[in-house]
């Protein structure tokens, strides 16, 4: 390989991990309700998440509420696909598993690539109830 080649591949890689950077940059959406992450109550109001960077078996996801000014930390279980209506319409969204009545995060897509997929409560019937708002790009980023 001709060192062009290796800075044409360089130059592609370097592109690819702006790409994902960029699209995984600080969010932020109006959350009306409190919810759970892990043992933590996080309060209703104006929540940002951005995931920190990491290789692809150790995800960390930084969740602050602007208003209470408090920061979480919540450890994704999985990353993977997005519900399919969530990527017909391209819009990034926070979602919530209320089943049992107390919300918890239950999963963050960024309006592109995979989704982040959260621990949720256990419930007898195995079903989820999710809530899902819209994140959009905080220009605080």
């Amino acid at each position: 390989m001709t060192c062009s080649k290796y800075m044409a591949a360089a130059a592609a890689v370097l592109m690819v991990t702006a790409g994902v950077a960029s699209a995984q940059g600080l969010m932020k959406a109006e959350v009306p309700f409190a919810f759970h992450i892990g043992g933590k109550v996080v309060e209703p109001g104006t929540i940002r998440v951005k995931m920190l960077p990491g290789n692809t078996s150790n995800w960390a996801m930084i969740v602050s509420n602007y208003d209470a000014k408090r920061a979480y930390i919540a450890l994704p279980k999985s990353v993977g696909d997005a519900p399919k209506n969530w990527v017909t319409s391209g819009v990034a969204k926070i979602a919530f598993d209320c089943s049992t009545g107390a919300c918890m995060l239950a999963k963050v897509w960024y309006g592109e690539g995979l989704a982040y997929d959260f621990y949720g409560p256990k419930t007898r019937s195995g079903e989820t109830l999710l809530t899902e708002i819209v994140l959009t790009p905080d220009k605080a980023d």
